[in-house]
């Protein structure tokens, strides 16, 4: 392949094995491998909230590619760029507009409850003329039996509503692309996409391919001229694991989310000269502190033509959407699990037990088959 770092050469031009990787740099000669593993945990935001799980980041996109036929060619191909795709249109789309999405979601909920209150009102009138006709009827029964029904029908309703409405409105409008849909989700533009974290492997073709792209990306989603994403090359300083390095990345931009902080890449001691044309970056060598970044982009960009790319938004503006009763209950939540978390990881390391295998499955017995022939089954509830 050819992409790896020659240490031999590296040696040779007087470089220490910490200056061997050289995102963007004129003089970049491959990647250092590297070693490891990178977890999040994901799950809704009311499983969060409910459960006092700290929230990092809101993931408000994710995508993959594979466009092209090439299997180890260190030169990715430019799948990624259909999530700027869009039709034309000659004005933005007005579900762009959160007030407009809010306006039609209460529109929405309100025709729901209409119908709820409507059917229970028929439900009570053929339950009387059916008791006047026959008085065996079994009223509570069938009462429960059409009621259940109809509450199943107001989910539908719902969880329908809040598809087209919601998070994924984006994705029933081919005028608005994805990433520009994923952002006004949270009432944002593609102008607050503040960083991107690249995979920058310090490979020639890599930097090229990938800063090529974003900024392709961001040229269509019409990005402000003088507004650069601050770029993130953090393989300079972690080296390129396999499997890990998307999951590094990610960890990586959750921090910057948390303190503000975008690190530059210190073995940039100048920008490949191909690169300065892309005027959308901003290739930084130096840490900035920042006021507070509002979203940030991930890419990974890999062998075989594989592509993928996520965005992530600020946890503030989940935690913006509950009343202040809530977000106080819910900060009591976190603060009790992070007691607990710290105690039971202090035990774990003085016992040196702190990853504990499990010794059977959830399910005894015939137990595993019914829970997979069981929709609503659930751990703790007897099966």
């Amino acid at each position: 392949m050819k992409a790896t770092s020659n240490g031999d050469l590296e040696h040779a031009a007087g470089r220490d094995p910490k200056e061997m990787s050289r995102p963007t740099a004129s003089t970049r000669r491959g990647f250092m491998e590297s070693q490891g593993c990178g977890i999040q945990v994901v799950c809704t935001a009311k499983l969060a909230l409910d459960m006092g799980l700290p929230i990092y980041g809101i993931v408000a996109f994710t995508g993959t590619s594979s466009d092209k036929i090439g299997r180890s060619v260190p030169a990715p191909g430019k799948g990624v760029m259909v999530h700027a795709s869009e039709a034309k249109s000659a004005f933005p789309s007005p579900f762009l507009d959160i007030k407009f999405r809010r306006r039609q979601l209460m529109s929405r909920r309100a025709l729901i409850k209409e119908f709820h209150d409507s059917e229970l009102e028929l439900l009570e009138a053929e339950i009387e003329a059916m008791q006047s006709s026959d008085p065996t009827f079994e009223v509570e029964a069938y009462r429960a039996h059409r009621s259940s029904h109809i509450s199943i029908e107001v989910a539908r309703q719902t969880a329908d509503a809040l598809d087209s409405l919601g998070n994924s409105f984006y994705k029933n409008h081919p005028e608005i692309a994805p990433l520009r849909g994923a952002l006004a989700t949270w009432g944002l533009t593609i102008d607050d996409l503040d960083v991107c974290s690249f995979h920058g492997t310090s490979t020639v073709m890599n930097e090229k391919n990938e800063c090529a792209v974003l900024q392709r990306q961001l040229e269509h989603l019409g990005r402000t001229k003088g507004n650069r994403v601050l770029g993130v090359f953090q393989k300079y300083l972690t080296g390129h694991p396999k499997g890990a390095a998307g999951a590094w990345m990610l960890n990586g931009g959750l921090q910057i989310l948390q303190t503000g902080l975008v690190p530059g890449n210190r073995n940039a001691d100048n920008v490949d000269a191909h690169l300065e044309q892309f005027d959308h970056i901003a290739f930084i060598n130096k840490p900035i502190q920042t006021r507070g970044v509002k979203a940030f982009s991930v890419f990974s960009f890999g062998f075989g033509q594989k592509g993928a790319q996520a965005v992530t938004v600020n946890a503030k503006y989940v935690l913006a959407t509950l009343e202040e009763d809530e977000f106080k209950t819910y900060s009591k939540k976190v603060l009790k699990r992070q007691r607990l978390a710290l105690a039971a990881f202090n035990k774990g390391f003085v016992s040196n037990r702190i990853f504990v295998a499990k010794d059977k499955a959830p399910f005894d017995g015939d137990g595993e088959m019914d829970a997979m022939l069981n929709p609503n089954a659930r751990l703790g509830n007897g099966l």
